[in-house]
């Protein structure tokens, strides 16, 4: 078989492009580190690598959500500490302003500040989030939730929305709470509502009002009518006489279920109204019980109803710092949540990113010898490719 000089060269530089570009893939993957460069490399592989990535970059997202969950928790947490703090400032306040010692004068003092802490409490519930966001808006975010009425009662803008974010595939957690919670705070006792009229003349007042017997609860509006200082009728919403009896102050007055106790002395006439429970809002309890101070009695019945006022603000206070704090421990308990799925998203990133390192990731002791065969391969092509050009057929004639 006859080879041309054309064929020899040809062969040599094809040998010499060869083995140059196996040294200089081999060389890129000692730069980057990585045995795939390119899909060909090795397809199987290359499709693995490329599924874990997606997984990889989808748990990120996972772990950038939860970041963002828990800032937002937080903000939340931090406003509803000042919320909280603020309604124990209230119940402080009003347990000063029952206090016979208090002067017209005080009371009004106590008023005022109360009514500085109803505008900081509006300003906190209105308060938004690191995005502009806020909190307590439910879906309707970018609309003040809380705002005033026509009246000067505040009104609620937001929905009962709750917004969530996914911690991992089919795992979501609420980042944020409506403001109906601060709007739906139960009054009294949760189940009935007990208040004196406001034309009562007597100092009779109610020190208590519980639910005995749930099973006998129906519902309806009565009157307690004071007949006398010793007596009393009881009128159902109809004005029919259900019940009656002799009144004796600090002994419990019992109708379908529910069982009041007055004190003091009441006047013929005297009424105390018992209606089914309703709900009221934060802001309403701190306006009305600064309302009630503000008020100067000058009858021992005006007196007796500012008392029951603000012994009934005392109730509602504290159903307000309970709905609060039933709102941090979701918090804290969502929080709990978030960081154990971060947790768990970071043992599978590191599982993952192990197995993509198998997959991808180059073996530098093993590429390190290839690179040094291949590197003595090519010198071995140009060092024959030259000795080879210099053969010439009239070297043979001398």
């Amino acid at each position: 078989m006859r080879i041309s000089t054309a064929q020899i060269y040809r062969n040599g530089l094809t040998a010499m492009q060869s083995r140059q570009t196996d040294l200089s893939r081999t060389q890129q993957q000692l730069a980057t580190g990585k045995r795939l460069l390119t899909p060909a490399d090795d397809p199987a592989a290359s499709a693995h690598a490329l599924q874990l990535h997606e997984r990889i970059a989808s748990i990120e997202q996972y772990a950038r959500n939860a970041e963002q969950a828990v800032t937002r928790l937080g903000q939340e947490e931090a406003v509803l500490v000042s919320i909280g703090d603020s309604l124990n400032r209230v119940r402080e306040l009003a347990m000063q302003g029952v206090n016979a010692t208090q002067t017209p004068e005080s009371r009004q003092a106590i008023a005022r500040e109360l009514r500085q802490i109803s505008a900081g409490l509006l300003d906190a519930a209105n308060s938004r989030a690191a995005n502009g966001e806020y909190l307590f808006a439910g879906f309707r975010s970018t609309v003040q939730p809380f705002q005033l009425g026509p009246g000067g009662q505040v009104e609620y803008a937001g929905d009962d929305g709750q917004r969530e974010i996914e911690l991992a595939p089919g795992r979501k957690i609420a980042v944020g709470d409506s403001g109906r919670a601060f709007m739906t705070i139960p009054r009294g006792n949760g189940v009935f509502v007990v208040t004196p009229d406001a034309a009562n003349a007597g100092t009779a007042r109610v020190r208590a009002a519980d639910v005995v017997d749930h099973a006998q609860l129906t519902g309806e509006p009565y009157t307690i009518v004071m007949t006398g200082p010793d007596a009393y009728e009881i009128l159902d919403g109809g004005g029919t006489v259900v019940a009656a009896g002799a009144y004796t102050a600090g002994e419990g007055i019992d109708i379908a279920g529910m069982r009041i106790v007055l004190e003091g002395e009441p006047s013929a006439g005297d009424r105390f109204h018992i209606e089914p429970g309703t709900t009221t809002s934060i802001f309403a309890i701190v306006d009305e019980l600064a309302a009630a101070l503000e008020a100067e009695p000058s009858t021992p019945g005006e007196r007796a109803l500012m008392t029951h006022r603000v012994t009934s603000a005392l109730l509602d206070i504290d159903g307000a710092i309970g709905r609060v704090l039933e709102l941090r421990s979701d918090i804290g308990a969502r929080m709990n949540v978030i960081e154990a799925q971060a947790d768990v998203n970071a043992d599978q990133t590191l599982h993952l990113t192990s197995a993509l390192s198998q997959v991808e990731d180059l073996d530098y002791a093993e590429a390190i010898s290839r690179f040094s065969m291949q590197l003595a391969a090519l010198q071995a092509a140009q060092q024959t490719y030259v000795q080879v050009s210099r053969l010439s057929l009239f070297d043979w004639l001398k």
